[in-house]
């Protein structure tokens, strides 16, 4: 199973029944992009789960439109548990894809001037990021659930370290361009 589908398992588990649209509210609250919210993103995979006899499904007619309410099966917790791991999966401890990091690649192509202003704009945008962790946190965040709290630490640990690594990189982004190759 994809990621994204393992993930949307655990919110449906984590949630109890709940609908397709609880589920993109999840995704597109959080603070990270990593999974896609929208719904043709989650609408077709919640019915594939269902299909597969991972969820199922209930319809709800309250109100004026008609709701399906999905809850996790024994066997949709049998592939999360096995998603959670032990044993882990490569996937799951890899160095994490980082779009940021990709960019600041092939910062050499670009003026003195121009990577200050860039390190400058990635800074200034980690401060919204870091608004959205604290918002998410106030959200979800309860006694109840500790681990919540301790994905909003993860969270505030790694923007602790890309300020850092912003740092190092404004040091070596004052230094005068190399040669165009």
């Amino acid at each position: 199973m994809s990621e994204l589908a393992s993930f949307v398992l655990g919110l449906v588990w984590q949630h109890g029944p709940c609908t397709a649209y609880t589920i993109r509210r999840a995704l597109l609250d959080s603070p990270s992009a990593t999974w896609s919210g929208s719904a043709g993103a989650i609408y077709p995979l919640v019915e594939r789960l269902e299909r597969e006899g991972l969820l199922s499904g209930r319809d709800l007619a309250d109100g004026k439109r008609a709701r399906r309410e999905f809850s996790i099966t024994a066997r949709g917790r049998a592939a999360l548990r096995a998603w959670i791991g032990p044993p882990l999966g490569a996937e799951a401890v890899t160095v994490t894809s980082d779009p940021l990091r990709s960019r600041a690649r092939f910062l050499g192509l670009l003026s003195a001037a121009e990577r200050r202003a860039w390190i400058a704009a990635a800074e200034a945008a980690l401060v919204t990021v870091e608004a959205n962790v604290r918002r998410w946190h106030a959200q979800y965040a309860s006694d109840d659930s500790p681990e919540l709290a301790l994905v909003t630490r993860h969270a505030e640990l790694e923007l602790a370290f890309r300020r850092a690594w912003l740092a190092e990189l404004r040091v070596w982004g004052s230094r005068p361009k190399r040669s165009a190759r």
